[in-house]
């Protein structure tokens, strides 16, 4: 027997659901209609006339962004795909390539070319990409914008708007990071800013229902504690706390081995979160003290 051998789990279905990034069970985000409606009336355009109205996608961690984005991309390469358009759709996390380089390297990668992860130049980067989109319409969406914003004295975004056919999708958490762009790239970018609102707890609830029941066994937990946990991640403007909580309150009960969710468990589970809450707070004063000091 090893440390980490398998076994049959009497809590969890697929505990993979309540994980934090994890997409939704059902493919499509819930509660987010109107929102989805509304940047696909302005995105619609890039089947029409291969120009889209930018967007500027900003929230509160917790909000969406991110699944709603991902969902609006694989619809735009679905419906290419049927009228057979020449519209390609790719998606890029700045927050993890964290430079203008290695964006743009994500970003043709995503287009479909094979390039070395290291060794080209950056104007060879640009080369490759406006080959691959000469011909055709392209929606970039770059995740957590503000990472390389200001790391260039050129900004990508700036690079990327001026290429022909291409509509950007910038997401962020704030929106002060689409009013510091430099004046120019503003002026070229004109971005529509949509703001995505905190989840009620009457959406929380659906949101977590719905993770439940893909992630635990039959009657594991009851209604009163996902209402409590969606209570918790509306009280915090955060949907992935109520994911934790119920994933970690999944945790403590199988270890206790009990058959069902408990109480205790949750409240055991609500602790912990606190602490980690208090831990982000912290993180955050530490990021607000080291802008201060370089300015």
């Amino acid at each position: 027997m090893t440390l980490f051998e398998a076994k049959c789990s009497r809590i969890f279905k697929d505990a993979k659901w309540l994980q934090p990034l994890s997409d939704p069970p059902e493919g499509k985000p819930l509660c987010r209609d109107w929102d989805l409606k509304f940047m696909a009336d302005f995105l619609a355009e890039v089947f029409r006339t291969s120009q889209a109205r930018n967007l500027f996608i900003y929230g509160k961690p917790g909000t969406g962004k991110t699944v709603c984005v991902q969902y609006l991309l694989r619809e735009i390469q679905k419906y290419a795909s049927v009228i057979k358009a020449n519209v390609l759709a790719v998606y890029v996390n700045a927050g993890r390539t964290r430079t203008p380089y290695y964006t743009l390297l994500e970003i043709v990668k995503g287009l479909g070319l094979t390039v070395p992860d290291s060794g080209w130049q950056m104007f060879r980067l640009k080369r490759a990409f406006e080959d691959v989109v000469k011909d055709k319409a392209v929606v970039i969406a770059i995740d957590e914008v503000d990472s390389i914003l200001f790391k260039e004295k050129e900004p990508l975004v700036y690079y990327l708007n001026r290429q022909p056919k291409t509509t950007l999708i910038l997401v962020s958490n704030k929106i002060e990071d689409a009013a510091q762009l430099p004046e120019r790239v503003l002026s070229t970018l004109q971005p529509k800013i949509i703001m995505l609102e905190p989840y009620t707890k009457e959406e929380a609830e659906k949101i977590l229902k719905e993770r439940a029941e893909h992630a635990f066994q039959r009657d594991v937990i009851s209604e009163d504690l996902i209402s409590a946990a969606a209570e918790a991640a509306s009280n915090l403007a955060d949907i992935r706390i109520g994911f934790s909580i119920l994933l970690s309150a999944g945790l403590t009960a199988e270890r206790a081995g009990r058959v069902k969710i408990e109480a205790k468990d949750y409240e055991s589970a609500i602790k912990s979160e606190s602490k980690l809450e208090a831990l982000k707070k912290i993180d955050a004063l530490k990021k607000q003290l080291q802008k201060l000091k370089k300015h």
